[in-house]
């Protein structure tokens, strides 16, 4: 069991970019999941909308519309800890100016 959760550290550190302070990759990544994230809020939105439209005109969706509402949550309860972890572990590196 202390090798899963040394797996899964050691894959926490490397998608938070922990041992990595090179600037022009740090900047790019961040930017990456913040596109990401904006993204996933983007397909939120969309989601909701739909609902609404569905419910207001009796459509029955089937399983995979619902299976795609889990995947969607997943993907941002992954994306937010990793963004929110990623910039408190660059602060410095993100605020400093040249």
């Amino acid at each position: 069991m202390r090798k899963m959760y040394k797996l899964a550290d050691l894959c926490w550190d490397g998608l938070t970019l922990k041992h990595v302070s090179h600037k022009g990759i740090v900047i790019p990544y961040v930017l990456f999941f913040m596109i990401t994230f904006i993204f996933e809020l983007f397909l939120s939105g969309l989601f909701l909308f739909s609902f609404y439209l569905f419910s207001t005109y009796g459509y029955k969706p089937d399983i995979q519309y619902y299976m795609n509402a889990v995947i969607l949550i997943f993907m941002l309860v992954i994306t937010v800890p990793l963004l929110m972890t990623t910039m408190k572990v660059h602060n410095k590196l993100l605020m400093k100016k040249k």
